[in-house]
């Protein structure tokens, strides 16, 4: 029998050779350390959330797994962990939470913890102590929950050093550069509309389902944020008669950030607060100025203008407020605030101090190149913007399209804000470029309508006769779209009057055209070609051959109207000629295609309707396609079906009545009907 020992005692002693005896005392170890409080019910969504936990630890592979959970505070940080770890299929022999409340801790204080946890005695020695947690932690599945941490990198060292290990750490602020640590990073993103009524279903019970717009709005007005929603649920539980349209209406009002209040704590305001107090000077100071950005989203471009420095500064700036937690950056590489974090902003932005007009500023003159670039350059404007595109042109065409595109939004709350502040010519011209470019390659008709209200109103403020009948005779377009003929033909005459009085022969030319079109709209094709023959008469004597070549284009389309398609394809020849001289107008020959086609189609020459067609399709896609597609698809489906092609017919139809139903077209419902 061999001098060695088997089975766990807790004394031995061994017998080596005659004269020393070694005795070693066995140090007691828990039986399970357990930190972290259980899951709970009633936890809604982040399943996505959950599903990247598993995948990270299944990633992980022969190694330890490290996470770092980030959010602003009150959004489900912790819940989500201890949620994820009651139903992970990953089982820990040991859990271990240490709150370290947004605090420096050093790497020794959580050793020591731990070891306590495990039922181990503690080293005196540091190194000792450090020894013993990774010996410990190599032999014992170990999950480790450092909450509220101030300082993740320090901790890294923690990383229990089994394979089964898993290190999570959970703080407010992000920390990117960690990722080349080997550190998963996992921000949590608002509650959805659905699982935020979800969660105030726990304390309103059936009162969300009986005013679900109501339920939603709350959710909204909480910013999706779990803290906010919550408290709001336990005031609903506590006022079960209470309708939820009244605590929407309390929220409306100012001070909301006041009002979600946790053991007498604002806990919402608080939290923006310790954040803003750990930023540097220049981080607060530009996040005083992000308060005055009337849209939901901002560029580093558009910050450098607001905050008068370079688009570089900017752009670290604001990546130290992303890293904060109070931005969020969106998929086309720009930012926004969290609801609740745009009120806190707002409190904040102090005085103006030429803020905001430094961005309306901006936006007019990046509007003004954009529509030069998307629309013709020689185009009737009144937005007097000739001075602010003195420099080279930023944009290509489609990079302008593009640019529009993706600021329409902004553009309207600057041009919101703009007309609030007084100040007339910025809206004017925002409403006369960017808007309206726009509107010509998209019908966004939510938004210009009251845009140009707003641009009437601001040249009546001002007492710009010429600009108020330009606006007034794009608005004439705008009514003539959506059908509304008795308002479109106000709007025109009072924009003729209007020219008419200012002497403005241009723009009274084209509030006769825009009079014509109105007359066309309504078949009172005499009445029409009567003002399109004076607005081409007015142009002829201003000298301004593209301009006529358009009056001729709606003179053939009237003509084919009124029943005289030949005298029509005249017409049309003629705004043909004329527009060679313009190779960069690529949309009007496309016009002029589909009303020639619309002439072949009267005189029963269909297969020269296709032939335009095709070719006014092919040169309108080149162009982006969208609603103008809609009129030569329609046509082209009669001439196709009239040769016996049917199925072809049918999916030109289909795709014309798909891009007015997306456009929320007034005559979808009539191409619908030809459909079905």
């Amino acid at each position: 029998m061999g001098n060695e020992n088997r089975g766990d005692v807790e004394q031995l002693i061994q017998a080596g050779s005659i004269g020393q005896v070694h005795v070693h005392q066995r140090v007691p170890v828990a039986l399970r350390a357990e930190e972290m409080p259980p899951g709970q019910a009633g936890f809604v969504d982040r399943e996505s959330e959950r599903a990247e936990l598993d995948a990270a630890v299944a990633r992980s592979g022969d190694y330890p797994t490290c996470v770092l959970v980030t959010g602003p505070r009150g959004s489900g940080k912790t819940a989500l962990v201890r949620q994820w770890m009651h139903e992970s299929s990953q089982v820990f022999r040991h859990v271990v939470r240490i709150d370290l409340q947004d605090r420096p801790a050093s790497k020794q204080r959580v050793i020591e913890h731990c070891l306590r946890a495990f039922g181990l005695e503690v080293p005196v020695d540091a190194d000792s102590a450090e020894g013993r947690f990774r010996s410990f932690t190599r032999e014992h599945d170990v999950a480790l929950v450092l909450d509220n941490v101030a300082a993740p990198a320090s901790l890294l060292p923690l990383v229990p050093t089994s394979a089964n290990g898993l290190l999570v750490l959970i703080g407010w602020r992000q920390w990117p550069e960690l990722v080349v640590r080997g550190v998963v990073p996992l921000g949590l993103r608002r509650l959805d509309a659905d699982s935020g009524v979800e969660l105030l279903r726990v304390g309103a019970g059936q009162r969300v389902d009986e005013e679900p717009e109501q339920a939603r709005r709350l959710v909204e007005l909480c910013g999706g944020l779990p803290i906010a929603l919550r408290i709001t649920a336990g005031l609903l539980a506590k006022r079960p008669g209470r309708a939820l349209a009244r605590v929407v209406a309390d929220l409306e009002v100012d001070g909301r950030l006041e009002k979600f209040v946790e053991d007498g704590v604002p806990v919402v305001l608080e939290h923006f607060e310790q954040v803003l107090a750990a930023l540097t000077e220049r981080q607060r100071e530009l996040y005083r100025s992000l308060g005055h950005v009337p849209g939901p989203t901002f560029s580093a471009e558009v910050v450098a203008a607001l905050a008068e420095i370079s688009s570089d500064n900017a752009e670290d700036l604001l990546y130290d407020l992303h890293d904060a937690n109070l931005l969020e950056c969106t998929d086309r590489g720009e930012y926004r605030f969290h609801d609740l974090v745009r009120l806190h902003a707002a409190r904040l932005r102090g005085e103006d101090g030429g803020a905001l007009r430094r961005l309306v500023d901006w936006y007019r003159a990046r509007g003004a190149y954009a529509d030069r670039a998307a629309m013709e350059p020689d185009r009737l404007r009144i937005g007097q913007d000739d001075p602010l595109v003195a420099g080279p042109q930023p944009f290509t065409r489609d990079a302008a399209v593009a640019w529009l595109e993706r600021e329409r939004v902004n553009l309207v709350h600057v041009l919101a804000a703009a007309f609030e502040h007084g100040w007339d010519r910025a809206v004017i011209s925002l409403c006369d470029s960017p808007l309206w470019t726009l509107h010509h390659k998209h019908k966004y008709y939510a938004d210009v309508v009251p845009a140009l209200e707003l641009g009437v109103a601001a040249a009546e403020r001002c007492g710009d006769a010429v600009a108020e009948s330009r606006l007034r005779t794009l608005q004439t377009q705008l009514l003539l779209e959506l059908r509304d003929f008795a308002a479109a033909r106000r709007s025109g005459e009072r924009a003729r009057t209007l020219a008419e009085q200012a002497g403005h022969r241009r723009v009274l030319a084209s509030a006769l055209e825009f009079l014509g079109k109105e007359r066309a709209a309504v078949q009172d094709w005499d009445g029409a070609l009567a003002l399109f023959a004076q607005s081409r008469e007015i142009n002829l004597e201003l000298g301004k051959p593209r301009a006529v070549a358009l009056q001729e284009y709606l003179i053939g389309r009237s003509l084919v109207g009124r029943g005289d398609p030949r005298a029509a394809l005249e017409a049309l020849d003629s705004a043909r000629n004329r527009l060679r001289e313009f190779p960069n107008d690529r949309r009007t020959p496309g016009r002029i295609r589909v009303v020639a086609a619309r002439a072949h189609q009267a005189l029963g020459r269909h297969a020269e309707a296709i032939e335009e067609l095709r070719a006014a399709e092919a040169g309108i896609r080149e162009l982006g396609g969208g609603h103008d597609l809609a009129e030569p698809l329609e046509l082209l489906a009669k001439s196709l079906r009239h040769n016996g092609n049917e199925a072809a017919a049918r999916d030109a139809l289909a795709e014309a009545v798909d891009i007015l139903e997306t456009e929320h077209d007034p005559d979808a419902p009539r191409l619908r009907a030809l459909l079905d």
